[in-house]
């Protein structure tokens, strides 16, 4: 993208989370050095700028948590990223809270983070030289970008103002989106008898306290988003969790009133593991010795593709049977002892329980033990934690590289694998696991199993819930307990949906090299990494886009930014800023390429 002959020396960043307020304290980076040229503006547009963005808001409740440490978030970038820009020592999350008493190893609530990405923002704005960079806020959200692919764009807000600027980046995060087919026939059956439907969302925007009240309700899904539902629901109803050693879960919960049962399952039925408490410190990362970075690549250039099931779960578990026996875990180092680890319920949920055994019971006992593991912790445990994280990384690297045929990412992938290593690496913190079998002790939960299905009974006039082939339990209400899922046709952003209509958006397609077969994602197609490729081919190279939307493309991009893994959120952030200071014209073109 190159400077305009004319520039107006206006650039728009849209979103204030984490990658837009990255993206603002890498412009006022760029801004210090001598090689800036002249005065830019910089306008940040979002309804919650300089709260910490729609996720991390910091006046929102302190229930809901991050699922990682203090430790394992910074917004600046360290040695590891191989900045182009100066790159000073700055606080991580841990340094910013510790003077509110949290140490590095504790879970912090997402408003502690929104407080931190304010200061982030405020340290930023305080730091910019108004004759070089000036910083303008907009609490409103924008509705439409306009503009020729190489030429200057006009930002639309909601509150009617229009900013005509150089170039636009645009960090939107997790996006609402319209209901799925199967998701709109339990709204409409909800409608017809009186039920309640919660489609799936930010937490943020759910109302809990429509569940209050109700007999019973089915919770579709098991990750964070239905440990995120306990905390919410429990504090909407005024409930209470108060320490009892007596209990497994080491706690008692006293109701406020109203609490439904809750109905819980998942296709997988495998509730989510708390994260192991690693005490002091966090153990360093494992280093694969089996399914190592040459293997990946060797594995990446198979002329057939790689199929998972054969090529790579056999590497999987034999790094695991190596880590546990050089450990001297030696009775969970076999295939079998390890396959029941990971699945309880089979790969697909396929797995049949003996005759009399009740589902409940078993999903209840599967994570009272990974509670115990988690707590003492286990080293066995804490062991097998860190392997998997590394194996997700490896196992991401063969998915970005194209290795896999697309029907292995059908079935092995996306089909179970995906939800495996998420059950185990982004788990909750001990806390949430602990309140969820204090509702089940207190007979306010109970878990389907796997295959969950819910149906409608029209005479009954409720939702029909069961595991399986399991009886039925009728209830007056469905949670769906996920976030909206990445997929541009549904997405209910005004914005986008205008460069629909207009063509200025299309579908990106993950492709295997192996197969040279395609497979259609919900992401938004870029050329290289940021610029949006219209229905035409058109690129759209003063817009820039990061984050979830074009995950296909920028798969490394986690939510949050980890010290000293050469974070992709702050890399991507980086190389937005120049583009930016460039269209604008404050940075030549061979400025820290």
């Amino acid at each position: 993208m190159t400077a305009a002959p004319d520039p107006v020396r206006t650039v728009a960043v849209v979103g204030a989370g984490p990658r837009g307020t990255a993206i603002v304290e890498r412009l006022v980076a760029a801004s210090r050095t001598p090689h800036w040229d002249g005065a830019l503006t910089v306008h940040l547009i979002d309804p919650q700028a300089g709260l910490g963005g729609a996720v991390w808001r910091h006046d929102q409740s302190e229930v809901l948590l991050m699922n990682t440490t203090t430790c394992q978030t910074t917004m600046y970038p360290d040695a590891s990223c191989h900045a182009a820009l100066p790159a000073p020592g700055r606080p991580t999350l841990a340094d910013h809270l510790a003077a509110e008493g949290l140490a590095p190893t504790d879970f912090a609530s997402r408003a502690a983070h929104g407080r931190y990405l304010a200061h982030v923002l405020a340290t930023a704005r305080a730091e910019a030289d108004p004759s070089r960079l000036r910083i303008v806020t907009h609490a409103a959200e924008a509705v439409d970008v306009t503009g020729p692919a190489d030429g200057p764009q006009r930002v639309r807000l909601s509150d009617g103002r229009v900013l005509r600027t150089d170039a636009v980046a645009l960090a939107l995060g997790h996006l609402p989106t319209a209901l799925g087919p199967r998701s709109q026939q339990l709204a409409d059956a909800a409608a017809r008898h009186g039920l309640l439907h919660l489609g799936p969302a930010n937490p943020l925007e759910v109302d809990y306290g429509a569940l209050l009240g109700r007999e019973a309700v089915a919770v579709a899904g098991m990750g964070l988003n239905f440990y995120d539902a306990i905390g919410m629901l429990t504090e909407v109803a005024g409930g209470r969790f108060v320490p009892e050693a007596s209990t497994p879960s080491g706690l008692r919960y006293l109701p406020g009133g109203g609490e439904p049962l809750l109905v819980v399952g998942s296709r997988s039925g495998m509730v989510y593991r708390p994260k192991p408490d690693l005490g002091a410190r966090l153990p360093e990362p494992w280093v694969p010795q089996v399914l190592t970075g040459e293997r990946v690549l060797e594995l990446a250039v198979r002329s057939e593709g790689v199929d998972h099931e054969r090529d790579v779960m056999p590497l999987m578990l034999a790094e695991l049977r190596r880590a546990l026996t050089q450990a001297g875990h030696r009775e969970l180092a076999s295939d079998e002892a390890l396959l029941a680890l990971l699945f309880p319920f089979g790969r697909r949920g396929e797995r049949m329980l003996e005759a009399g055994t009740d589902p409940h019971m078993w999903t209840r006992d599967v994570l009272r033990r990974a509670l115990r593991a988690a707590t003492a912790p286990d080293p066995a445990w804490v062991l097998v934690y860190r392997v998997l994280i590394a194996l997700r990384i490896q196992v991401g690297r063969l998915t970005d590289l194209g290795a896999y045929t697309t029907e292995s990412v059908r079935r092995d992938i996306d089909g179970h694998l995906r939800n495996a290593f998420a059950s185990w690496a982004s788990g909750p913190p001990v806390l949430r696991a602990r309140q969820v079998l204090a509702l089940e002790e207190a007979s306010l939960l109970r878990f389907t199993g796997p295959r969950l299905h819910v149906d409608i009974d029209e005479t009954a006039g409720r939702f029909a819930v069961r595991g399986g082939d399991r009886p039925a339990l009728l209830c007056d209400g469905v949670l769906e307990a996920h976030l909206p899922p990445v997929d541009l046709p549904a997405y209910r952003s005004a914005l986008l949906g205008a460069w629909r209509e207009r063509g200025e958006v299309q579908k990106d397609s993950w492709a295997s090299r192996g197969t040279r077969k395609r497979m259609l994602t919900g992401s938004i197609a870029v050329d290289g990494l940021y610029s949006p490729i219209g229905a035409d081919g058109t690129v759209f190279e003063r817009r820039l886009l990061v984050g979830v939307p074009v995950t296909t493309a920028q798969p490394g991009s986690a939510i949050t930014a980890e010290p000293g893994t050469g974070a992709q959120l702050l890399r991507h952030a980086e190389a937005v800023a120049l583009r930016l200071a460039r269209a604008g014209g404050a940075l030549g073109a061979d400025v820290a390429r």
